[in-house]
């Protein structure tokens, strides 16, 4: 039976000083040395199963983009192999207990405007086109990404409210594994996997 593995790759540790942003800020050391423990580790994963390798794309944001570039390097594939896409970028942590009143709140956090919640949903509507669609082969792809993007890809699999990601945290350079099957039939295999890193290496926020 075909399937999509579809590896998401959170980004390492970030600086955010500065008046950057999130289109200007890197990683840090720490988040750069995540990275090529990552970038091993996916090696391992995909000389084990022999995928055909679907492709390697990152968010155009500088804490994913040099992620994904260090990966690459472990993974002994070139630079210009990484194909980015806009639609990879971070997007909001919704908070609207009027959409889920068992998940809509979050301390600290503003209700979401309805123009922000649809942009959002209209960007993982984007992401999903792209790399959930039925498999005609079996294939991996490799995603760097971010946080909230990746919580709600694993909220859509399980049928949940985009506002559950509140429930789930994830660590700079963790490993979560999807798979997508045919008749629309979508898994969770792995998340947030840090063991391919020690844990004083390990960072969320």
């Amino acid at each position: 039976m075909f399937r999509t593995r579809i590896l998401l790759i959170r980004h390492g540790h970030y600086e955010r000083v500065g008046n950057l942003g999130d289109t200007g800020w890197g990683l840090t050391a720490l988040g750069r040395k995540q990275a090529a423990k990552t970038g091993k580790r996916l090696r391992e994963l995909l000389v084990r199963d022999r995928d055909q390798l679907g492709g390697l794309f990152s968010s155009p944001w500088p804490r994913a983009l040099e992620t994904a570039k260090i990966a690459a390097r472990e993974l002994r594939m070139r630079q210009d192999s990484i194909l980015i896409r806009e639609y990879l970028h971070e997007v909001m942590p919704l908070v609207d207990p009027e959409v889920s009143p068992d998940y809509g709140m979050h301390p600290g956090i503003p209700v979401t405007s309805k123009q922000d919640r649809e942009l959002t949903v209209a960007q993982v509507a984007r992401v999903r086109e792209a790399f959930f669609s039925t498999p005609t082969r079996t294939s991996t792809v490799v995603l760097f990404t971010h946080g909230n993007l990746i919580r709600y890809l694993v909220t859509g699999v399980f049928k949940l409210p985009f506002e559950a990601w509140n429930r789930l945290d994830i660590a700079h350079a963790g490993i979560t594994e999807l798979q997508v099957f045919p008749e629309a039939f979508e898994a969770l295999i792995t998340f947030n996997d840090t063991g391919h890193m020690p844990v004083s290496m390990i960072t969320t926020a």
